[in-house]
């Protein structure tokens, strides 16, 4: 073979090889365990990423290393990585906007919107919500040097125990874990006693003691290992859904072309439906598991569902007017009502939805596909 050739050989496999060595690789901070269904979910992401913008980005995943969920607002704010799930609800004053819309998730509880696939509707309003209907929260994100990509939803939460809950009068002096403010108002309304705390923290307090029970979904029994340490889980209260929303570092993101920041936007769709429908997997793979561990799973007691009934009928109406008195906030009942709107459209947009590939294609079309990409997150 001529020198000639061997040059014009050796300068085609570099020119193929350049997309990899000059891509711009993206760090995402993802707070599940290493092996759990989360993180697949979020290797997917990063490959759709790398495929969507033609190799110009790449994202590495750092599951539970880089930054824990109690860690992850100031993570990505700081830039110490570049995206990551943000649970809003362990920071409170900094995201008021969005705490009190993913509160109205209850809202899944009434006759009207509940379905198997509820968190799927409800993320997807709430997303549309955001992105597209809320002004107030695209600035409080950016006070955070952040910018919001949408948002997966978990499966309705139960109480998951290590002592048995029999009637309402067992909630009495009950140390429950609790996510957020509405899982907060609920506990103290039961008479039982909130704690806040990380879910990356509450195996281990389950195992010890510290706490009766944990309000958590149906899924993080699985991913979180719950189904190790608890003997009783008990549907139908406290009810409600946990928000799962991305966050991107706002410099990082504006600092990306346009065909990257449409790549993100493109695999962000993904996300949201990936996240919500293995939720849904896992809170059933959890249910068929547990007989064979001498776990009671199932229904509440009557008295303890009607009592949870009763505390959604009022706390539905009460939230705007917690969040007006705590944060300020004047568009509570404004935001209670197109949300309301919302879910119900998309009730009934996702009826029939049976796979995550529909459901990623019902947010792209319904939502990610109208955001403008020049002025989003500016």
């Amino acid at each position: 073979m001529s020198t000639l050739i061997k040059s014009i050989l050796a300068g085609a496999s570099l020119l193929a090889l350049a997309p990899a060595v000059n891509a711009d690789q993206l760090s995402y901070a993802g707070g599940w365990p290493p092996n759990s269904k989360p993180t697949a979910v979020l290797e997917a992401y990063a490959e759709a990423i790398e495929a969507n913008s033609g190799g110009e980005l790449t994202m590495r995943v750092f599951p539970l290393s880089l930054l824990s969920f109690a860690e992850g607002n100031a993570g990505v704010r700081d830039g110490l990585a570049d995206a990551a799930a943000i649970l809003t609800p362990y920071f409170p004053a900094e995201f008021p906007n969005l705490n009190m819309i993913s509160e109205f998730s209850q809202l899944v509880e009434l006759e009207e919107f509940s379905s198997d696939i509820s968190s799927a509707a409800f993320a997807g309003a709430l997303t549309e919500y955001v992105m597209l209907n809320c002004p107030d929260c695209m600035v409080e994100t950016a006070a955070q040097n952040q910018v919001y990509l949408g948002a997966g939803m978990t499966t309705s939460y139960a109480l998951q125990c290590v002592v048995p809950l029999n009637s309402p009068e067992d909630l009495k002096g009950k140390r429950i874990r609790t996510a957020g403010a509405y899982w907060s108002r609920w506990a103290e309304t039961m008479g039982a006693v909130p704690v806040s705390m990380s879910v990356n923290e509450t195996f281990e307090a389950l195992n010890q003691g510290v706490l009766d029970c944990t309000a958590s979904n149906t899924a993080d029994y699985v991913n979180f290992s719950f189904i190790d340490a608890v003997k009783y889980l008990y549907t139908g209260l406290p009810g409600a859904q946990f928000t799962v929303p991305t966050m991107m570092n706002k410099d990082r993101w504006n600092g990306l072309s346009d065909n990257g920041k449409s790549a993100i936007l493109k695999a962000s769709a993904k996300l949201g439906a990936e996240m919500t429908w293995v939720y849904l997997d896992e809170a059933r793979a959890g249910k068929e598991a547990s007989p064979d561990r001498g776990i009671e799973y199932g229904p509440a007691s009557d008295s303890l569902i009607a009592m949870n009934r009763e505390f959604i009928a009022n706390d539905v109406k009460a939230v705007a007017s917690v969040y007006s008195e705590r944060f300020g906030l004047k568009n509570g009942d404004e935001a209670a009502t197109t949300l309301r709107d919302l879910l119900g459209r998309w009730t009934k947009l996702t009826a029939d939805v049976d796979t995550s590939a529909a459901l990623t294609d019902l947010y792209w079309n319904e939502i990610y596909s109208k955001i403008d990409v020049n002025s989003y997150g500016k």
